[in-house]
């Protein structure tokens, strides 16, 4: 039997032997076969030292005063940031780029005390977590320019598998000290567990018969809170410990994907019927704006406006599914002939286009709905979301064009690009954005929602009351009642600190 036509898992004629998708290996009799990934290794390249239980713990703790205050504030910065020092330190990492991912791990969740929005302290957790996991990832080897998609994956599993072993890790210098110990710990030990419950029972019994003696053992003690405090702390270190031990590992090889290929002619099947489809979306975008689609629009009970604001969430969804289909039918796709390679690069090229087309009709459409209604944080971001899918799919045009065709950058580039968008938005302050868009547009509509300027965080309040004077005196009370509406002093404890928070109240103090 050739090796071309074996499939993973396949036995010999003969039964002695199966194929792995590289070679032969021995196939013992009755064993049952389980394949597992060649790239995933568990093999530590360094044993861990007391710095890495010490470590684990000091985020522990941090991370219960994060958790326990049930907002986003100084902890969890402090938290981040002890995690991003536990790996330069703790598990040494050697590589320039591992330290700089670190680093931008600290800088996202430095932003978890200076915005309150939710729409930007969620997405800046996940991309500290996500820094720091790749950091640890690729602390011996590795590139974020240098990544492929099958890689990429690769790398999150083997951050889930070291991570469950993270704890075993931590944990053995203290295993081994525990044979250097003095021969009377132990005897000492097994004492006191005999011991304790012999203790407690006699201590109960003469509590029973004495109050004084009782009073002794009145603790002040918050047992509920106790362990929870316990399940924060266990959280944060088995997190670390799980970073580190992925340090500590050694590194991964190169991931090239399944062996597996889809036909081509089944992928220039896939590539046809979606040119098709985007290419008849494009007609009928130019029969509406050409104005022959009247009828069908009176036939559907819809006027050319409402047609002209609706159906953006859609658009945008379709965009977002054909980016992951032409990445994932690009890397599974073989090819056997040139013809047919260059036949599914022009169908790609050409949905690429018609699929940027369906992304401005979107950001189009939904900036009409936007100068009608006014803005929302979703309205924002479905139009920055249509701008970065838009490019996206330029970087995606590239790589199959073969710009760079020695290196993987597409991942790298596209991470790159969303960590740039999101610091942006952190600097520029959406919510307060999203104010100053619905006080301009209230300026010619005399119209502005201002219980939806209610709902919005801290971080919109200094907007607000700044600039209500650009409005007219009744819009400008509509918006003083929104504002206002929030406390006028800020006293929290300094684990809960959040200078958004800080500068709504004073905002309100001075113009309330």
């Amino acid at each position: 039997m050739s090796e071309g036509s074996a499939h993973v898992g396949q036995l010999s004629a003969d039964g002695k032997w199966r194929w792995d998708g590289v070679t032969w290996q021995p196939a013992s009799e009755g064993a049952v076969y389980q394949p597992l990934p060649r790239w995933l290794k568990l093999e530590l390249r360094t044993d861990a030292t007391w710095l890495s239980p010490a470590a684990a713990l000091l985020v522990g703790l941090t991370a219960d005063q994060a958790m326990r205050t049930g907002t986003f504030g100084l902890a969890a910065s402090i938290a981040i940031t002890f995690t991003a020092l536990a790996l330069i330190f703790a598990a040494r990492l050697l590589t320039y780029e591992s330290r700089v991912l670190v680093a931008a791990a600290a800088v996202f969740g430095a932003w978890l005390t200076v915005r309150s929005s939710p729409w930007l302290l969620w997405p800046d957790l996940v991309m500290s977590f996500a820094l720091l996991g790749f950091a640890a990832s690729v602390a011996v080897r590795g590139s974020l320019l240098d990544i492929g998609v099958a890689e990429a994956v690769a790398r999150a599993v083997e951050a889930v598998a070291h991570g469950v072993a993270g704890a075993a890790f931590v944990l053995k210098p203290a295993v081994g000290a525990r044979r250097r110990v003095p021969t009377a710990i132990a005897p000492t030990a097994r004492g006191l567990l005999i011991a304790i419950p012999i203790g407690a029972v006699l201590a109960g019994l003469l509590a029973a018969a004495d109050p004084v003696f009782a009073s002794f053992f009145k603790l002040n003690f918050d047992f509920g809170q106790l362990t929870l405090d316990a399940t924060y702390v266990v959280i944060g270190a088995l997190v670390t410990a799980g970073l580190l031990r992925l340090a500590a590992s050694q590194p991964l090889s190169q991931v090239d994907g399944p062996t597996w290929r889809l036909g081509s002619i089944e992928g220039l099947v896939v590539l046809a019927v979606l040119d098709a489809i985007f290419a008849g979306f494009a007609v009928a975008q130019v029969m509406a704006a050409a104005g022959a689609a009247g009828d069908t629009l009176r036939a559907a009970g819809i006027t050319y406006a409402d047609y002209a604001r609706s159906g953006f969430f859609q658009l945008l969804w379709v965009a977002g599914i054909t980016a992951v289909i032409l990445i994932v039918f690009s890397r599974i796709t073989g090819f056997k002939q040139q013809s047919t390679r260059r036949a599914f690069l022009v169908l790609s090229e050409i949905a690429v286009v018609l699929t940027l087309l369906i992304v401005v009709v979107a950001f189009q459409r939904l900036s009409l709905y936007e100068s009608a209604y006014g803005f929302t944080m979703l309205r924002l971001y479905s139009q920055i979301f249509a701008a970065w899918i838009a490019l996206v799919f330029v970087l995606l045009a590239a790589d199959m064009g073969g710009l760079l065709r020695r290196r993987r950058w597409f991942v790298g580039a596209t991470s790159i690009s969303a960590m740039t968008v999101l610091l942006a938005l952190n600097l520029a302050n959406p919510e307060a954005v999203v104010v100053a868009l619905n006080l301009n547009l209230a300026q010619s509509t005399h119209r502005i929602d201002a219980q939806y300027l209610a709902g919005l965080s801290s971080d919109a309040t200094p907007a607000l009351l700044d600039q209500r004077v650009q409005v007219d005196a009744t819009l400008g009370r509509e918006i003083s009642r929104a504002a206002c509406a929030g406390p006028r002093s800020y006293s929290v404890s300094p684990a809960a600190f959040n200078w958004s928070d800080a500068e709504a109240a004073s905002a309100r103090r001075k113009g309330c």
